[in-house]
C-alpha cells in the first residue's frame, strides 16, 4: 500500500472511532435524560407483591416487599430497576414492570380518588365480570393490604367494580375489601392483630417478604400492624427503637399486641421479632409462622434469649409508627 494509502486508512479510523464515541453518547444521553425527568416522581406498584432487591438485579438479595397501590417515591433508574422508597423511608430496587410511574399530579388524583384496602386475610381473586369467577376470567391476585381504586359500576352479585394501578378493570368480592378511609381510620385493636398473625400460622419464612404470601420476622409485625392501618419501620432492629419500652425481666406485664425482641444478651444486638399474644405466648416467624412461649417451663418453649419489649399501643403518630390516616403520601393532607 502507497504512503497516501496508509494516510488515508489512519483518517477513516480516525473518524470511525469518532462516529462510534458519538453514536454512544447518542444513546446513552436519552438515558440521563429519563432519568432526570423521573427521579422524584411517584409509582405505584401493579401486581399483588413488588419484590425489592438490595441490587438493581432479579439475583440480587430480597430486601423488602411492596404492596399493590402503597405509594412509593423514585429515587434513581439504573435500566429496568428502580430504587425506591416505601412510605416507612425503607430503599429498594424494584423492576420497572412491576410498577406504574405518575407524576405529582397523578398522584395528587390517586390520593383523593375513591380507593379501597383489601382486608381479607387470605389471598384473594379478582375478575373480568361480575357474574363468573372461574381461571379464564383471572384479573389478578390480591392480598391484605393491596389498595385498588373503586370503579363507577354498581355492585353486583357480591361483587364490587374496581380499577387496578395500571388501569386495568376488574371485580372483587365485595367483602373482601374496606373503603381507605374506613381502614386507615381504625383505632388501635390487639385482637385484630393477632388474628391476623394467627391466619397465618404454617406461612413459609422468607428473607425480605413482607406480604401475606410468606414473610421474615419482622415482615409478619408490618403485616399484622398495616391490617390495623398503622405502619411501623421495615426491621426488627429499628421497629425495637420506636414505643414504649419494657424490659425482659418484666415479661408477665407485656400486653397482648406488644412486640418482643429476641437477640444478643451479652450486646443488646436485635435479631428477631414476634407479637406478644398473652400468657407468656407469642407469635412469630422463624421457619413459618407459629406460636411459642416465653416462659422456659412451657412444653413449647424455644430457647431465644429475650431483651425486651415496644408497646406500640400509645405511641401511634411518634417516630417509625404512623397511623396510614395520618400520612401524607396515602391522603392529600394539608
Amino acid at each position: 500500500m502507497s504512503i497516501f494509502g496508509v494516510r488515508i486508512t489512519r483518517r477513516m479510523s480516525k473518524l470511525t472511532r469518532k462516529f462510534t464515541i458519538l453514536a454512544a453518547l447518542l444513546c446513552i444521553l436519552p438515558m440521563f435524560a429519563q432519568k432526570s425527568a423521573q427521579a422524584g416522581q411517584w409509582a405505584l406498584p401493579v401486581i399483588s407483591v413488588a419484590n425489592m432487591r438490595s441490587k438493581p438485579s432479579h439475583s440480587a438479595e430480597l430486601s423488602s416487599q411492596a404492596l399493590m397501590g402503597m405509594p412509593v417515591k423514585l429515587i434513581e433508574r439504573q435500566g429496568d430497576w428502580w430504587l425506591s422508597q416505601t412510605p416507612e423511608g425503607y430503599e429498594g430496587w424494584i423492576n420497572r414492570n412491576s410498577l406504574a410511574i405518575m407524576s405529582a399530579d397523578e398522584m395528587k388524583r390517586w390520593r383523593s380518588a375513591d380507593r379501597a384496602v383489601v382486608t381479607s386475610a387470605y389471598q384473594t381473586r379478582c375478575f373480568r365480570t361480575p357474574d363468573s369467577q372461574s381461571v379464564n376470567d383471572v384479573v389478578s391476585d390480591l392480598v391484605n393490604g393491596d389498595i385498588v381504586e373503586l370503579g363507577h359500576e354498581k355492585e353486583t352479585n357480591g361483587m364490587t367494580s374496581i380499577v387496578l394501578p395500571d388501569r386495568r378493570k376488574a371485580w372483587v368480592k365485595s367483602d373482601d375489601i374496606t373503603p381507605i378511609d374506613e381502614w386507615a381510620g381504625q383505632e388501635f385493636n390487639a385482637q385484630k392483630i393477632l388474628d391476623m398473625a394467627r391466619s397465618m400460622y404454617g406461612q413459609p419464612y422468607l428473607w425480605g417478604g413482607t406480604s401475606t404470601k410468606s414473610l421474615d420476622c419482622s415482615g409478619l409485625t408490618k403485616v399484622c400492624y398495616l391490617s390495623n392501618g398503622i405502619i411501623l419501620l421495615r426491621n426488627a432492629s429499628q421497629q425495637a427503637g420506636t414505643g414504649k419500652r419494657i424490659e425482659a425481666a418484666d415479661w408477665r406485664e407485656f400486653r397482648p399486641g406488644d412486640l418482643v425482641f429476641f437477640g444478643n444478651g451479652s450486646t443488646g444486638k436485635v435479631t428477631h421479632v414476634g407479637i406478644y399474644e398473652g400468657n407468656g405466648k407469642y407469635i412469630h416467624s422463624s421457619g413459618m409462622v407459629k406460636r411459642n412461649s416465653l416462659d422456659k417451663n412451657a412444653p413449647d418453649y424455644l430457647n431465644l434469649t429475650l431483651l425486651n419489649c415496644v408497646r406500640i399501643n400509645g405511641s401511634q403518630g411518634n417516630d417509625g409508627i404512623t397511623r396510614a390516616a395520618d400520612h401524607p403520601w396515602y391522603f392529600n393532607i394539608k
